[in-house]
């Protein structure tokens, strides 16, 4: 894919059919790509950045209307957008306009500082205050615009294969060079209605982790779209994995995480460390003409807070799932973090899950059992007849693990129509004796700096994961009430390091803790971090090509970000 077609599907727009325009009401301001939120401290609109302004009934078009290329006009569909920094007011170039959002560009001009937005539209406006800021990168991510939802992938292409968008099975190899898109990196000067002529902004310092290491930047600065940028960078040595973290530092300000896939050989990503699976093996799989997939989890968890006390919750599931071969490789094994990187996501991560829609359920009998020290927990049918996800029955939660853990295993009895009878076990005795020896040292998480976590045992071999959250309230307008988003983050790394530091990026993604948006209320509650020893195995049934065994066990803590 060339780098035109490369810049088109960045700047693509994702539309939403419109109606006759009623009543202005806005929802939100954001970077394009990024999708950050008033509140957390990375937000910001860029000067000559592509940013998004949502709500409804923001056109009088009954179609979404975008502009038909450069040069670009200063209206719209009957929608201007003006911005008001001081004394000074410029008047934002819009992209496109539809019933529910407007996309345009930030002209480079307008002043640092608190400013106004003012939407006029069909003879009626609203205003919103927003922060304008020289720098705040949004990194463009496959499930843009806003980088949320299951896929957090990067739209970056492999200069050294001719361009070509990474995927697990193009991924890149260390000592490649990348380009990486989005907008937000700084302003220039010129006419931003036409083509730009690209230029490196020197004047914004830039860092560019992938998977916890600075890599070299080569370009940071405009393409010749206007807003849109593009960053040029070499693979740093030593990572590899399917979903390695990128994060983009400009100007001070860290972009959104995304993740790439990087090969140490050939061109098929693995994550040897945290799943049992080879690239010979990936690739095998590929070349079937469908993938039936079941995974199997046992997870211990112990939370301590001051309400509660320690509590120990234990949970079983298991999950058959038939994907084309299309679909799975699109979808990856697992959405888990490489070993040494981190993913911020808006839903909690419990492996081995595969995060994906795109495939159709497998039965594999009425229920499965979880056999272990305290007797058999049956796992029953959550879609009935149809099989597919067996998960405990909700508000049972008896006790399956004990504190000194044990042998476990799964079996589903004589089976079913589309999976066969089979028992899963664990291949020795499984230990609950991770100790996160640096707990009590945290009272609190200051989210601009990096939280080193240590720990010792743990299930030898394997791998620890770190994960926690904190909640966003938002206003919905059209409610009248109050709606609370959990933001996630997940780490993944070796046992036998000991330690592992969370990075400052990564705890910037998360709102301090109680934060409420578009309200006049003060930040209240905690948030919660946990760390984790995994182990994964593999273990085979009739009508399976792939079946995965995990277990964890570990600890958290209610702790406030701040």
């Amino acid at each position: 894919m060339t780098r035109t077609a490369i810049a088109t599907v960045c700047l693509a727009v994702v539309f939403s059919a419109g109606s006759v325009n009623a009543q202005l009401i806005y929802t939100g301001v954001s970077n394009y790509y990024s999708n950050i939120q008033p509140g957390m401290p990375n937000y910001g609109i860029a000067q000559g950045s592509i940013f998004i302004i949502g709500g409804t009934d923001l056109s009088l078009m009954t179609l979404p209307t975008a502009s038909k290329g450069v040069p670009l006009q200063t209206s719209l569909a009957g929608v201007t957008i003006t911005v008001t920094v001081g004394s000074v007011t410029t008047q934002a170039i819009p992209y496109s306009v539809s019933f529910y959002q407007i996309t345009a560009i930030l002209p480079s001009k307008t002043p640092v500082g608190n400013g106004t937005v003012t939407v006029t539209s069909g003879g009626q406006s609203f205003s919103v205050s927003i922060p304008v800021v020289q720098s705040a990168f949004g990194l463009a991510t496959a499930s843009m615009p806003g980088g949320s939802g299951p896929s957090v992938a990067a739209v970056a292409q492999d200069d050294n294969e001719g361009g070509q968008l990474l995927s697990l099975t193009n991924a890149a190899n260390p000592g490649e060079y990348l380009t990486l898109w989005g907008s937000g990196l700084g302003p220039v000067t010129g006419d931003e209605t036409q083509y730009q002529a690209p230029a490196d902004l020197t004047n914004i310092p830039i860092e560019v982790d992938i998977g916890g290491v600075g890599a070299t930047v080569t370009y940071h600065g405009r393409s010749i779209y206007p807003g849109l940028d593009q960053i040029n960078v070499i693979v740093p040595a030593g990572v590899s994995g399917c979903n390695v973290s990128v994060v983009v530092t400009a100007g001070g300000v860290p972009s959104n995480l995304a993740t790439i896939p990087v090969a140490a050989t050939g061109r098929i990503c693995s994550d040897a460390g945290l799943i049992p699976v080879t690239p010979d093996e990936y690739q095998g799989l590929l070349s079937l003409g469908s993938v039936n997939v079941g995974a199997l989890s046992l997870e211990t968890l112990t939370t301590t807070s001051p309400s509660t006390g320690a509590v120990t919750s234990d949970s079983a599931y298991a999950t058959f799932q038939k994907f084309t071969a299309q679909q799975f490789a699109s979808s990856g094994l697992l959405q888990v973090p490489s070993m040494g990187s981190c993913l911020v996501t808006g839903w909690a991560w419990q492996p081995p899950l595969m995060y994906s829609t795109a495939y159709s359920s497998l039965d594999a009998g009425p229920e499965i059992d979880v056999n272990g020290p305290y007797g058999v927990v049956p796992l029953p049918s959550y879609l009935g007849a149809d099989g597919g996800d067996y998960v405990e029955p909700f508000g049972t939660s008896p006790p399956i693990v004990p504190p000194t853990g044990g042998m476990f295993a799964f079996s589903n009895g004589s089976g079913g129509p589309d999976v066969g009878a089979f028992k899963a076990s664990f291949s020795e005795s499984l230990p609950t004796s991770l100790v996160w020896t640096n707990s009590s040292a945290i009272t609190a998480i200051d989210r601009a700096k990096g939280q080193l976590i240590t720990w010792t045992g743990g299930i030898p071999g394997n791998y620890v994961y770190i994960f926690g959250y904190s909640i966003i309230y938002q206003l919905v307008p059209t409610a009248q009430g109050m709606a609370a988003e959990d933001v996630y983050f997940t780490c993944s790394a070796p046992l036998s390091a000991g330690q592992f530091t969370v990075p400052a990026a990564v705890l910037e993604s998360l709102p301090p803790t109680g934060t409420t948006l578009s309200v006049d209320l003060p930040p209240s509650g905690n948030g919660y971090l946990y760390v984790a020893s995994g182990s994964v195995q593999r273990f085979s049934a009739p009508g399976l090509d792939l079946g995965l065994l995990f277990f964890s066990a570990g600890s958290g803590i209610s702790v406030p970000f701040r």
